[in-house]
């Protein structure tokens, strides 16, 4: 029975978790679907079946039935199971007499139908795996009410031969079975159905089961009875089909599926192959025919499923069948409508490949006559006894029959029946699928398309069009990955479309899914959507879009268009497919154009839209044969704009007039010859333009122009760009014009055009870029390819001795030479020269084409020189000597190697005159050939120092300068900083050293990993940047200058790179500037932290973090300076919208700390952005506010939304003003007493005297106005009064009056002083209170949310019933006599006691005999109040399974009882207290009731039992989240004022949030720094165990606590533990220096812990439940030790300095905590006086009773029933569970929540009251605590009753049917003897009084009960001589 709840409330429970949180969800990226999971966490395959029926969906599962709607919303749910059942047990009412031990048993859905009786409502037809496979039937729109079928097995005998078994489905979970509705012989629907036989072990119910039978669906009293059936002794039969009883138990036939075609019906079957050739097992379909009554027809015969290489896939997984579409029609050569085929999917024997085949229905029938014919041959291999009961014996039949007639046997043949065939229907497969088994299908068609939808054991769907019994094509399959059902689990059978064939319900294990058959929107384009293959796609024409059929308007004529790609409509050609601008203006926009338009549709009009600069401009559209024709607009009124390009692409588009919609388009050129502006573009494209050359000009009718000058684009003449005249710069050689000297130049090229007569010549021009100048020459035309030019003389600024120009030619009227880029050089020899003679020589030898020579001490140009023959190179004579400018660099490493750059004048003309004549510091110096520059520079390479350190200058051409010195130097590296950073490198180093600047270079290398060098400083010190490393640890760091490795060597070390565990607060304003706390690793190897943020891929600029330690540090957020986000949150800064943005750091190259989200996705890295707050200013005058108390009051909005008090600073003047709080709209703080000095800000001193105050909010400062200190009045001027009194007695009265006013005047304002500062310091009490009622509230909602969202029935550890029942009636007991076995019964000659005990309980089944017992036990004054207590449960324990008879007596001592309470004219009193056993019997009578109730509903979230324990768990963990006292259990959270923790010091306790490795997994934990070891063990085991019962998880005490990292072990009491004055503290965490996120590991120990004393030094148990309480070693020094947490017991703070304050400024907490926990309160409450359908019957019935006997007895007084009806359920029930949920759930129940439960269960009796209850100050706390809330409670309860009272009144019958029920959960756990012992010796105990009671009672004498109870004496205890003799 504990079970069946279990797994009752576990499946509503994952109904109702998997509608909420996954309904609707969009899981497809492409595709539209939902899904449903509906098996929370099990593992084992949940749904069985699915039944689609009229827009709903009905789901067989494992112990349930759902309903649900299209959209996958539970409608309604039934629980099935599990089912207290047997597999060896008959069906009831027979199995409830049996002797086979029962337990839960799941019920696994076997068939699942629905059946729609004419006239009738549809019903569901359910059949599962318990009590033998029996069916019910349920109304489709009620699941809730249900018919059991089980049949007439208590009349069945052995003797009759056949039996009419109702038990018809298989009864194990793996066993096949299928079921369907088809007609029947007389055309009624009937129930064919198969199932696999599950009687191997022997069990004879299964024998009677058959293989294959028919079953009625009507009349109601016949349902599921043999359709026809005749049990006569000599001819029995049945509509049956039976395996053979010889080999039933190895011949396992697997029922696969079922279905019709024609007047026939079908099975599916695999099973095993009795050839020898054929593989283990086969596949068969079974033929039956309708028309026949008793199943004769029945053939088998195989379905072979063989590739053509004869690969045989022989195990059918699933079948379907359905009419063909054209496509496959055509094909098969079917006629439309004639015939059906089968698809069935196959797998391999080792279900790793799979296929899919199709058969055609008529050959499958040909099949069957043949295989009837093959038997009527003789051929014994058709037998069907070979394993079918009354199967044939195939013999040789002459007789001439039709295939209509061996198709369906309409009469009995004993000889020819059941036929097992053996001649196949084979088929290939049209598709083959490798590592893929599929395990489930649907069909569907389209107009032309047969369409199959497969399910594969991955969760996956394919989707396949079948185009022939040969071939199919698998179509999306892009988007396989989109199609994942359950990636978990395989496709479950019952996959099916809707009626509409829209949508597609496909089932696993676990998850329900909906999704369309096609998802044609996501095709943008015809080619798209044609080219997807999908068959119910096709492209809407007109409207331009990719749908359905149905879909598109007019889809029946010709606008939709699918199947291949060339169906898509298109502009196939346009014509002409361009036009002339000009021609267009000529034609005023009259150009008709023809558009070729392939599949346009007819019957509409169109028209065409030309996409013009401006706009559309559209014009309507004539038909003509092959498409459209439409008239061009006029370009001019449209201000087309041609560019260089000439032409414009103008896209043309079709637009239909009845949808409005553009559908296909082309391009259509517009051109411009005239936009050309040279002959090639003119001439070279595909627009008919002609170049006139003499005319310069592009036209597209030349006949205008000079016929001698016209280069076409076809026709006769010169055609193309070839003719085009132009300049050839590969042809004309380079061109040099040297200084001041006029050159004739030489241009050649092609097409040079004759000079006519009145023309202009050929000119040319020189464009000068810098300085801009244009150097104009007259050039001749030679022939067509050569012109020369004439260019003048000319003095030209030079910069660096040459540059160049650009030449451009022209002729005719400015007409220019087509050019391409050529160019001319003009140089100056002196400026190339520069005076070096060397350098004059080399371009002298080597660039002759310059003409320059060395003469008259200069370079010159060679026809300037005065007399050649003074030329150097012509008169061998040598330059100067060399001169040495510079030398670069002027030292290096002793070891050479260093290339040194000289620069100067006359170094060489050619390099071998330097190759070996250079030579520094004595050393030689090898020369670069490539990096020679002649004359000027010299790079060479220096050699070794052979005397180290040494100094020298440099030789060149022989010749010493000894001015350049070159200095040979030894560095070396000394010192690294910083000297560590993160693996990904990135960090800035600093190598210190000497000489380190020597040389060109130096590389620095990290074990041979180059440190890129970003500086340096100075000759001591380089600066470079890490690299990455691939592990950590310390490396070799090495310099090496110009590749020589220099002297030391020194380490770097790499650490783990940073991570990030935790950032907080995430909250900030725009401005930015908050601190926030970020929590990581390895902070400190980091140089410069800085984190941004970043918003729509935008990042901020970054802000500076200073790192605390190594795990810590903080950081300002960022200015949010995205203007487009700031204008759009400055509309909401009346709100607290947000922006968010994502975290990252830079910290040096690691790059995981800048995406944190991904990275780090535990982490909180998303900031809330909130508008910057607003600091309201002084509204006094001037902005100068008086300070008169001791609080100053900013006000503003929006001030903590993204801020805290440590967030503000207000500066007074030069000093702060201590900020005290911070709420929404106030900052309060503590300015300093006397007035600061003012100061400048901003450089500028206020007007005013009194100092400016100032607020700093992070980044944003606010100047809100001054604060002027109160000027005191002096202290001398009473004394002036008074001396003024002295001196003018006169005036004594008026200075006396004057003293008084001046008195009062300063008392007042004190009084005012004193007030306001009273009044604040209220407001602040006040607002406190209630911000840490709204955060405490956010965080244990965010806590319970987190607690409750994994929470079902499984995880509620609730007891079983037996168990709450022992809690309920033996509170605090641990262990009692009926636990145990039966008490040894010693008998002897004289005594029976086995025999006593059973006529005792017999005596006690007499109703009357038992209410005398009671009757008399309660008049003795000897039987307590306890004896009284145990007599009600132990009778309860009698007739826990016999409620109905407990409740006759229930009832009866209640209206004894109510008899007696009016008899005493105090009837108010009854039920108050326990006083008498009818009272405990009440209670335990209510309690073992309302356990369903409790456990049962408890799945749902608004139910009782489930509000109870989420109050609990609300309770637990709210007063968790503060410190608890591990000696006294007080705590800081608590509703009883006795449980309060008083600190009489602040206590600071920290949150510490850590790893926990507990078994090999890790787990966050969360606990309080101030924690002793054994409470953060408790945590842990809390969050490790989180809604595990309390007793399967391991003790704290079990387990020892270690540091990760230490491998510390961590005791509340050890070695360290502080011991001062006698008081020993236990230790914390905070003890151990347990940081936040700190590494700890739980282990299990062999060693026993001791536990914490009480302060006398006992051993202490409070605060530990008593599976905690071991007791601990101590030695003898410890003796007399007290032991304290938190607070010692007459504590006293001020020893320490502290302030001692009243406890009474703690009662505040008490309102926090009910605060936050008033809204799980309110729930409960609620749901515990809520009136709904699931309130036992019970309920109502006993207050009927109550009202029945008030209006018996004439009680007027409502308030009597009132308080009876609170007295018997409320506090009776309900204030005992919730005192003691414990009763109903396996937890625990620590002291401090017990006080808070027991506070909430006095404000529930309180609510019960009628009275008002006066409170005062002296009331206790509880009740002034929900002082507020009783009224409201007290109408809860009122309302509770009349709604009851309100209730149909509950039968008798409704009564016991609830209580047989409540009985039945009883499964005998209870030794009943042993209570029977415990009852008799109270009778043993008052025998006396109990036999006279019995004898003065005349019905007892009648009844002879005396008599009875006396043999009952005389069989326990032998005969007595003082007792009577009785006979």
């Amino acid at each position: 029975m504990e079970r069946k709840c279990i797994l009752m409330i576990w499946v509503c429970s994952l109904v109702l978790l998997g509608a909420k949180l996954l309904h609707g969800e969009n899981v497809y990226s492409k595709q539209e679907a939902n899904l449903l999971p509906l098996s929370g966490s099990r593992t084992t395959p949940f749904l069985n079946h699915m039944v689609i029926h009229k827009n709903l969906l009905y789901i067989g599962a494992v112990n349930g039935i759902f309903k649900l709607s299209f959209s996958l919303t539970v409608l309604a749910n039934v629980s099935t199971g599990p089912q207290n059942d047997s597999a060896l047990c008959d069906l009831p009412p027979s199995r409830d007499r049996c002797m086979h031990k029962k337990s839960l048993r799941d019920n696994v859905n076997k068939v699942l139908l629905i059946h729609e009786p004419k006239g009738e409502r549809p019903i569901l037809i359910t059949c599962g795996s318990v009590f033998q496979g029996a069916c019910e039937t349920r109304f489709s729109n009620n699941l809730h009410v249900s018919r059991k079928y089980y049949g007439q097995l208590d009349s069945m005998t052995n003797d009759l031969p056949l039996q009419d078994v109702y038990a018809i489905a298989a009864d194990t979970e793996n066993g096949s079975t299928v079921a369907y509705i088809a007609p029947g012989m007389s055309g009624n629907d009937v129930m064919y159905i198969a199932s696999t036989y599950t009687g191997t072990n022997n069990r004879l119910i299964r024998q009677n089961i058959p293989a294959i039978s028919t079953r009625k669906l009507s009349p109601r009293d016949k349902i599921f009875s043999y359709n026809n059936i005749d049990t006569s002794p000599i001819t029995p039969r049945a509509s049956s089909v039976s395996i053979k009883a010889s080999i039933r138990t190895t011949f396992l036939v697997n029922y696969v599926t079922g279905f019709t075609s024609g007047n026939f019906s079908y099975f599916v079957t695999t099973q095993p192959s009795q050839n020898k050739d054929s593989p283990n097992t086969i596949t068969k379909l079974i033929h039956l025919c309708q028309q026949d009554q008793w199943l004769t027809s029945y053939v088998d015969l195989p379905l072979v499923c063989k590739t053509e290489r004869g690969k045989v896939f022989n195990k059918v997984t699933s079948a379907r069948v359905i009419q063909p579409a054209k496509i496959l029609q055509k094909s098969m050569m079917l006629q439309p409508g004639a015939e059906e085929v089968l698809v069935a999917t196959f797998t391999d024997d080792a279900e790793r490949n799979s296929a899919v085949c199709l058969f055609g229905m008529g050959e499958v029938r040909r099949k069957v006559v043949a295989n009837v014919r093959l038997c009527r041959t003789g051929n014994s291999s058709a037998n069907g006894n070979k394993y079918i009961e009354s199967g044939s014996e195939c013999k040789l039949v002459d007789m001439m029959e039709s295939d209509e007639s061996l198709l369906c046997f309409t009469v009995m043949s004993q000889k020819f029946t059941r036929i097992a065939g053996i001649l196949p229907v084979e088929a290939q497969p049209v598709l083959v699928y490798k590592n893929t088994t599929l395990t489930s299908i649907a069909l569907s068609t389209t107009t032309d398309f047969t369409v199959a939808f497969l399910g594969t054991n991955y969760g996956n769907i394919k989707k396949i069009v079948i185009n022939s019994n040969l071939s199919a094509t698998e179509y999306d399959q892009n988007l396989q990955t989109d199609l994942t059902i359950d990636p978990r689990s395989s496709i479950n059978k019952d996959m099916q479309l809707d009626p509409t064939n829209q949508y597609l319900f496909a089932m696993s294990d676990k998850v329900v899914a909906k999704l369309r058959v096609e998802n044609c929107q996501r095709h943008s384009s015809c080619h798209e959507c044609l080219s997807s293959q999908d068959p119910y796609c096709g492209w809407c024409t007109l409207e331009n879009r990719c749908t359905v059929r149905g879909a598109c308007s007019n889809h029946d004529v010709d606008r939709w268009a699918n199947g291949q790609v060339g169906n898509c409509i298109t502009i196939m050609d346009i014509s002409p497919p361009s036009a002339s601008a000009s021609v267009v203006i000529k034609l005023n926009g009259s150009l008709i154009v023809h558009l070729s338009i392939l599949k346009l549709p007819r019957m509409t009009n169109y028209s065409c839209v030309f996409a013009l600069d401006n706009g559309p401009w559209s014009v309507p559209a004539e038909r003509w044969s092959y498409g459209l024709t439409c008239q061009t607009p006029n370009v001019t009124n449209f201000g087309l704009l041609f560019g260089e390009a000439g032409h414009r692409d103008i896209k043309l588009s079709i637009n239909s007039t009845e949808t409005g919609k553009l559908f296909v388009s082309k391009n259509f050129t517009f051109y411009n010859c005239g936009a050309f502006r040279s002959c090639s573009p003119c001439t070279d494209n595909r627009w008919s333009c002609d170049w006139c050359v003499y005319e310069n000009k592009c036209l597209f009718n030349s006949g205008n122009c000079d016929a001698r000058g016209i280069i076409k684009y076809s026709g006769e003449g010169r055609r193309g760009p070839n003719h085009c005249p132009r300049v050839d710069r590969n042809k004309t050689e380079p061109v040099y014009i040297p200084n001041e000297k006029a050159k004739p130049i030489t241009i050649q090229g092609f097409n040079f055009p004759e000079h006519l007569p009145g023309m202009e010549g050929y000119r040319s021009e020189l464009h000068i870029r810098n300085p801009s100048l244009v150097v104009r020459a007259n050039c001749d035309r030679l022939d067509s390819e050569i012109i020369r030019c004439h260019i003048p003389q000319r003095s030209y600024t030079f910069k660096t001795g040459k540059f160049q120009a650009d030449l451009r030619i022209f002729f005719g009227n400015n007409t220019e030479v087509e050019n391409d880029a050529t160019q001319v050089t003009i140089y100056s020899c002196t400026k190339l020269g520069k005076g070096d003679c060397s350098y004059c020589k080399y371009m002298q030898h080597y660039e002759i084409q310059l003409d320059c020579a060395w003469c008259q001490g200069m370079c010159e140009y060679r026809e300037f020189c005065a007399d050649t023959r003074a030329q150097i190179w012509s008169s061998g004579d040598t330059c100067p000597p060399p001169r040495i400018l510079s030398i670069n660099p002027n030292n290096g490493p002793k070891m050479g190697g260093t290339r040194v750059t000289l620069t100067g004048i006359n170094l060489g003309t050619e390099f071998k005159d330097i190759q070996n004549n250079v030579s520094i510091a004595g050393v030689p110096c090898r020369p670069i050939r490539d990096l020679y520059r002649p004359s000027q520079r010299i790079v060479c390479v220096i050699g070794a120092s052979e005397r180290g350190d040494k100094s020298g200058g440099v030789t060149v051409l022989n010749y010493v300068f000894n001015k350049i010195n070159f200095h040979y130097l030894s560095p070396s590296i000394e010192k690294v900083t910083p000297a560590h950073g993160p693996k990904s490198g990135g960090s800035v180093i600093t190598i210190k050293g000497l000489h380190l600047n020597a040389g060109n270079s130096i590389s620095i290398t990290i074990n041979n990993r180059t440190c890129d060098i970003i500086g340096h400083a100075g000759q001591k010190s380089v600066i470079c940047t890490t690299p990455a490393s691939e592990q950590t640890g310390d490396e070799m760091i090495r310099a090496s200058i110009d590749g020589n490795n220099i002297y030391g060597s020194l380490m770097f070390r790499y650490y783990d790179d940073p991570t990030i565990k935790s950032i907080s607060p995430v909250r900030s304003f725009l401005s930015g500037g908050r601190n926030i706390t970020v929590v990581g690793t390895n902070f400190t190897c980091i140089q410069r932290p800085q984190m941004f943020t970043v918003v729509a891929s935008r990042r901020s600029k970054e802000s500076d973090c200073y790192i605390l330690n190594s795990t810590m540090m903080k950081c300002p957020t960022p200015h949010m300076n995205f203007h487009d986000e700031l204008e759009r949150l400055d509309r909401l800064r009346r709100s607290t919208q947000q922006l968010s943005a994502q975290i990252g750091f830079i910290m040096d190259n690691v790059m995981s700390v800048q995406n944190l989200s991904h990275n780090f996705p535990g982490v909180a890295s998303s900031l809330e952005y909130f508008p910057d707050p607003q600091v309201f200013n002084f509204t006094e005058q001037g902005g100068e506010k008086e300070f008169k108390g001791e609080v100053l009051i900013i006000r503003g909005q929006g001030l903590n939304v993204a801020a805290s008090k440590e967030d503000v600073t207000v500066m007074i003047g030069e000093k702060m003003c201590n900020v005290t709080n911070l709420v929404e709209n106030e900052i309060y703080c503590t300015p300093p007493t006397t007035q600061p000095q003012n100061i400048q800000h901003n450089g500028v001193l206020s007007n005013s005297n009194a100092p400016q105050v100032i607020v700093k909010i992070g980044n944003r400062e606010y100047q809100i106005g001054f604060l002027a200190y109160e000027t005191p009045i002096p202290e001398g001027s009473m004394l002036g009064y008074i001396l003024g009194g002295a001196a003018a007695i006169a005036f004594v009265i008026i200075i006396a009056v004057l003293l008084f006013a001046c008195f009062y005047h300063r008392q007042k304002n004190r009084s005012k002083r004193e007030f306001r500062k009273m009044q604040i310091q209220l407001d602040s009490l006040e607002s406190n209170v209630r911000n840490e009622c709204r955060q405490a509230f956010a965080e244990l909602q965010t806590d319970m949310t987190d607690l409750t969202n994994d929470l079902d029935a499984s995880k509620k550890p609730f007891y079983s019933f037996e168990s709450y029942t022992f809690n309920v009636l033996f509170p605090g007991m641990l262990d009692h006599v009926i636990l145990h076995p039966p008490m040894q019964k010693n008998g002897n000659i004289d005594r029976h006691p086995d025999i006593g005990i059973v006529h005792f309980n017999q005596l006690l089944q007499n109703k009357h005999f038992l209410l005398l017992l009671i009757r008399t036990l309660e008049r003795q004054k000897s039987f307590s109040i306890r004896d009284k207590s145990n007599v009600a449960s132990l009778l309860m324990i009698l007739y826990q399974n016999n409620m109905e008879y407990a409740t006759e007596i229930l009832k009866t001592l209640l209206a004894d009882l109510i008899e007696k309470s009016v008899d005493s004219r105090h009837p108010k009193l009854m039920l108050r207290r326990t006083e008498s056993v009818v009272e405990k019997l009440l209670a335990n009578w209510l309690s073992l009731c309302l356990y369903k109730y409790l456990v049962e509903e408890s799945n749902f979230p608004d139910s009782a039992g489930s509000s109870l324990y989420i109050l609990y768990k609300a309770i637990k963990v709210q007063v968790e989240k503060g410190p608890i006292d591990h000696v006294t259990c007080d705590a800081r959270y608590s509703l009883s004022e006795d449980r309060l923790l008083r600190t009489e010091c602040k206590l600071e306790v920290e949150m510490l949030n850590l790893n926990v490795e507990y078994e090999g997994k890790r787990f966050k934990c969360r606990v309080l720094d101030c924690d002793t070891i054994t409470q953060a063990k408790e945590k842990m085991l809390d969050t490790i165990f989180r809604n595990f019962a309390y007793s399967q998880r391991p003790l704290a005490s079990e387990l020892d606590l270690e540091l990760s990292n230490s491998g510390r072990m961590m005791l509340d009491e050890d070695n360290t533990t502080i011991k001062v004055e006698g008081w020993k503290q236990l230790n914390t965490l905070q003890h151990y220096k347990v940081l936040d996120h700190s590494e700890m590991v739980l282990t299990h120990h062999q060693n026993c812990r001791t536990m914490p004393r009480s302060p006398n030094g006992s051993v202490h148990s409070m605060g530990f439940t008593h599976r905690d309480a071991a007791p601990i070693a101590r030695n003898e020094n410890e003796v007399g030790t007290k032991i304290w947490h938190l607070v010692k017991q007459h504590d006293d703070c001020n020893n320490g300095g502290g302030l001692k304050m009243s406890s009474e400024i703690y009662l505040t907490r008490l309102l926090a905590t009910k605060g936050t926990l008033k809204q799980y309160i309110d729930d409960f409450f609620e749901m515990v006086l809520k009136v709904d359908s699931s309130m036992p019957p019970v309920i109502k019935y006993l207050f009927d009773m109550m009202d029945q006997a008030a209006q018996r007895y004439n009680i007027t007084d409502p308030d009597v029933v009132h308080t009876w009806k609170c007295n018997s359920l409320l506090l009776r029930f309900w204030v005992n569970i919730i005192k003691n949920p414990n009763f109903v759930y396996d937890i625990q129940k620590p002291s401090i929540v017990d006080s808070c439960l027991s506070v909430v269960a006095q404000t529930f009796m309180d609510s019960c009251s009628t009275s008002e209850h006066r409170l005062g100050k002296d009331s206790p706390s509880n009740k002034l605590l929900f002082a507020k809330d009783i009224p409201k409670y007290r109408k809860w309860v009122e309302k509770y009753f009349s709604d009851i009272q309100a209730l149909q009144s509950v039968s008798d019958q409704d009564l016991n049917a609830y209580l047989a029920e409540v009985s039945r959960m009883s499964t005998g756990h209870f030794t009943k003897e042993n209570a029977l012992y415990e009852l008799y010796n109270y009778v043993q105990k008052y025998n006396n009084e109990i036999n006279e009671s019995l004898e003065m009672d005349g019905f007892a004498n009648a009844q002879q009960l005396p008599a009875k109870l006396g043999h009952v004496i005389t069989a326990m205890e032998g005969p007595s001589p003082y007792m009577r003799d009785y006979v």
